[in-house]
């Protein structure tokens, strides 16, 4: 008896290190939005979506992380019931995309705008025991044969080079990704990020018959949410364009937004807004140097001979 005791002993002080070690999965918060239609906040700050599509499921972003990806795959489950056939990648950054591979290696089709392409077909790749399910649109996509009807739409770049949005029109409810977000300021520090572009996309988003949005980040949101952000960014795309015009340094934006002409008042100027200005200043810079013509060096004139 005394040596079964030691024995256990044994197993417990083994056992104890290795339980501390344990992985826990990441906290998801599933919130219903509509009839067959969920939200779920991750625990690294991006959400997800999902919605009953006839006998199956439509999900839209999946986390940053492949643990992410398992934990809102088994939320789907739990909610709808149904296997997950499409995944929709509202832009190429890895806080929405990186959760891709369980989706992937349960068979699901991944759809993607052709601009974010070459960043997610690796994720896709690497998953895939068939080598395919990367679906690579251009402008508009549409999803039939089923009752509910599902549109998704790529406005031209905006907060990335290949922003799509996805649109149930009978249930009003827009998934956003990061053009508009809930309770949040909109992140423009993306290397490839387009203000002009997220303006003019804001301002179409607005003809929308929309009641819901499941953003990027943050709460489930009304459709004020799309004109806050377009406020948003029109104010930073506006005084970016101000500092361009006046050949103003990165190190001397706050002091000319706090001249008294800079059109923002002392309480908006904030930390955020000054690295968003920022990023649209370099991102601006960086479009007009691609876009300078290229010298062509002449030949100096031939001498003539005699």
């Amino acid at each position: 008896m005394r040596s079964c005791a030691r024995g256990l002993t044994a197993i417990l002080a083994w056992s104890l290190p290795l339980a501390g070690l344990a992985q826990t999965a990441p906290a998801v918060s599933v919130q219903k939005v509509g009839d067959g239609v969920w939200m779920a906040q991750t625990e690294k700050g991006s959400n997800a979506g999902w919605f009953l599509l006839g006998d199956a499921v439509v999900v839209v972003d999946t986390g940053s992380d492949a643990a992410t990806g398992k934990v809102l795959q088994d939320k789907v489950q739990e909610t709808a019931g149904k296997p997950v056939r499409f995944v929709v990648i509202t832009h190429a950054h890895g806080d929405h995309a990186g959760g891709l591979a369980p989706f992937v290696a349960a068979g699901a089709e991944v759809i993607c705008q052709e601009n974010a392409a070459s960043a997610v077909a690796p994720l896709v790749t690497k998953a895939s025991s068939t080598k395919s399910g990367l679906l690579a649109m251009s402008d508009r996509l549409g999803f039939f044969g089923s009752p509910r009807r599902a549109a998704v739409y790529f406005l031209g770049p905006a907060h990335s080079s290949g922003d799509i949005f996805l649109y149930l029109p009978d249930d009003k409810i827009l998934f956003s990704g990061d053009l508009a977000l809930g309770g949040r300021a909109p992140y423009m520090q993306s290397p490839d990020v387009d203000a002009k572009g997220w303006e003019a996309a804001l301002n179409r988003l607005a003809l929308l018959d929309v009641d819901k949005i499941i953003p990027g980040h943050g709460s489930v949101a009304e459709r004020k949410a799309l004109a806050d952000a377009y406020g948003y960014v029109k104010k930073v795309n506006e005084l970016a364009q101000m500092l361009i015009k006046e050949n103003i340094g990165e190190d001397f934006i706050e002091a000319r937004l706090r001249r008294p002409n800079s059109g923002i008042e002392p309480g908006d100027i904030t930390p955020d807004i000054i690295a968003n200005i920022r990023g649209v200043l370099r991102a601006e810079k960086a479009r007009a140097a691609k876009s300078a013509p290229v010298a062509t060096p002449t030949r100096p004139p031939e001498k003539k001979k005699g």
